[in-house]
């Protein structure tokens, strides 16, 4: 019998649109027989999505991690949950895969632990890096993406309790941890080899992307009108609402809650026909409003800032 692919995406309750869509490419990308565990961010908890099995975090640490940070940390429990054996992938769930995961299911790690893309060596959409994460470019130190990683669990020493102690102690700062930083490898003897940048391309696509992640909060296309590639995600968020992967009824409650726009609960009940058309339309207007908005928002806080400025002015010459 052949061995699964272990794969873990880090979720929530409001990501069932976006996780559904993943989980629809990585099984349609896919020739391997694959194990997906979704991570719940709320509870930290990880749940097989063929057999229904939960894996749970540690006694004492569920109480002590609570919402983003739940969400953030669940991940490095994924060695304790596999046992300390054999590989696993990790992924947040605002990604789609153009690729076959065996590829990198099957990627050498030599001696090291875990896989990831080095921040300096990432793509991205404009200027996304430089705003979000100039703090990690701006030094000789070598930081990595841990929204997607190859582990190699036998290697791996740490367990999350000791993390959760460490990191209130100091040992290492979270952010530290989440960007896989010096210190928290030294502290591990831990090694990282570097995943190719099309591994996690940010909010940006090309022929070599194999995963595209979604990452601008502001900007994802299932919330709003204005991401550079919307069209890479609605196409197989179509596919998958036309292969049965996402029901209407997922789409009300995401609506309903916020999770997604209207139009991309619209589109899902277009016929085919007229989707393509329509859409283009709804989006290029969306994205037109919010870029008239975002100016005018712009030159409003100049404006203020001037005022500001000249108000001192007034008042120091007085």
């Amino acid at each position: 019998m052949i061995d699964p692919i272990r794969i873990f995406i880090g979720s929530s309750p409001k990501n069932t649109i976006e996780e559904s869509v993943f989980r629809y490419t990585l099984l349609k990308q896919t020739q391997h027989p694959i194990e997906i565990y979704a991570i719940d961010g709320t509870s930290g908890s990880a749940k097989n999505l063929t057999t229904g099995e939960v894996k749970r975090l540690p006694a004492g640490v569920s109480d002590r991690i609570q919402g983003a940070t739940a969400f953030s940390l669940a991940r490095w429990a994924i060695p304790e949950w596999c046992n300390y054996q054999g590989r696993a992938i990790y992924c947040d769930s605002d990604q789609i895969a153009l690729q076959d995961m065996t590829e990198l299911w099957n990627y050498g790690l030599g001696d090291s632990s875990l896989a990831a893309v080095p921040v300096k060596q990432a793509k991205c959409y404009q200027h996304y890096i430089a705003d979000s994460m100039g703090v990690f470019l701006h030094t000789e130190e070598t930081f990595y993406l841990a929204s997607v990683m190859l582990m190699d669990c036998e290697k791996i020493q740490w367990n999350l309790s000791e993390l959760v102690e460490l990191l209130d102690r100091n040992a290492f700062s979270l952010p530290n941890l989440m960007y896989l930083g010096e210190q928290f490898r030294q502290h591990f003897n831990l090694s990282v080899s570097a995943l190719p940048s099309e591994w996690n391309h940010l909010d940006y696509a090309d022929r070599e992307s194999k995963i595209v992640h979604f990452t601008d909060l502001t900007s994802q296309p299932w919330r709003f009108h204005h991401n550079p590639i919307a069209e890479v995600w609605e196409t197989v968020f179509l596919a998958a609402v036309d292969d049965n992967a996402l029901t209407q009824a997922q789409l009300e409650t995401a609506y309903a809650n916020g999770w997604i726009n209207r139009r991309i609960k619209v589109l899902a009940q277009l016929p085919s026909l007229v989707r393509r058309p329509i859409n283009w339309v709804w989006r290029s207007w969306g994205a037109t409003v919010f870029k008239v908005r975002t100016t005018l928002d712009r030159q409003v806080q100049r404006l203020k800032s001037g005022l500001f400025r000249l108000t001192q002015w007034k008042t120091i010459r007085a």
